[in-house]
């Protein structure tokens, strides 16, 4: 397979969001190797297109895993003796970049009725979802079939470890103020684009109090979407996760919340 052919595959993977590394030489110094520019495929499922022979497949693959899940494009030099001497150069037979490419993370926290209907439809809109829950009967693989990643833990120990970056959505839908509170409080400083917290909005007020008197920022309190969703009258489970995954969207991308009706009348 030539490299347009790669190429065209690595962008209908991003176009599909897909988690997906593209793999390019970007160095080669020995005769026999892939020549600069040539590219391998690496699919977060664990396809692969492309090759570079069968002495370097195993190694760089390797490396490419673990920067897809890691979510972090980087450069790898092989042999992996060579990060060892002082002239690198000299010593490196050839140097790779792979260009990590994954779709945003939605983190539910709490497996709940409309933690499950928010799951799917995320994952409908293109999500890697990860459901966080601390008991057994709301964090499992039959509740959650097409989840990405599943969580069956405390809420706090599992969120200080979690991944959360400029691209992780958080949506808390835990079964009570406790535990909404914890969760809030772990990650209300970090990175990521999206918080919200379901309640109503006396329930989000007495929460939004609580970390406040604990030293919370109202700047900080000020990021979180509380009540969540866009303001549709939702009442079923299912109505309730379409308003939380319409405002994630619209927090996404931008837009007014308004019916396309009264924003199209706006512009005549």
């Amino acid at each position: 397979m030539n490299g347009i052919d790669l190429m065209a595959a690595f962008v209908e993977a991003v176009n599909h969001n897909e988690a997906v590394a593209l793999i390019t030489v970007i160095r080669s110094q020995a005769p026999g190797l892939p020549p600069p520019s040539s590219r391998m495929v690496l699919w977060g499922d664990g396809r692969i297109l492309g090759t570079f022979g069968k002495e370097w497949d195993e190694p760089v693959i390797g490396d490419a895993r673990g920067a897809l899940a890691e979510g972090v494009s980087k450069a790898f030099i092989y042999p992996k003796g060579a990060l060892r001497t002082r002239r690198v150069e000299r010593s490196a037979t050839f140097e790779v970049y792979v260009e990590v490419v994954r779709p945003p993370t939605l983190l539910v926290v709490g497996g709940g009725h409309i933690g499950g209907f928010v799951a799917k439809l995320g994952k409908m809109v293109g999500f890697e979802v990860a459901i966080l829950d601390d008991r057994p009967d709301f964090a499992n693989r039959e509740r959650f079939p097409d989840a990405d990643q599943i969580i069956c833990e405390d809420f706090v120990p599992a969120l200080q470890r979690f991944p959360i970056n400029e691209s992780t959505y958080i949506v808390v839908v835990t079964r009570g103020h406790k535990q909404d509170e914890i969760s809030v409080r772990t990650v209300v400083n970090s990175q990521a684009a999206y918080i919200g917290m379901i309640g109503s909005k006396r329930r989000a007020s007495a929460v939004m109090k609580l970390l406040n008197e604990s030293g919370i920022s109202r700047e900080a309190l000020a990021r979180i979407h509380s009540p969540i969703g866009l303001d549709i009258h939702a009442e079923t489970p299912e109505e309730i996760a379409v308003s939380i995954i319409a405002e994630i969207i619209m927090n996404r991308y931008g837009g007014t919340g308004m019916p396309l009706a009264k924003v199209n009348a706006l512009s005549y």
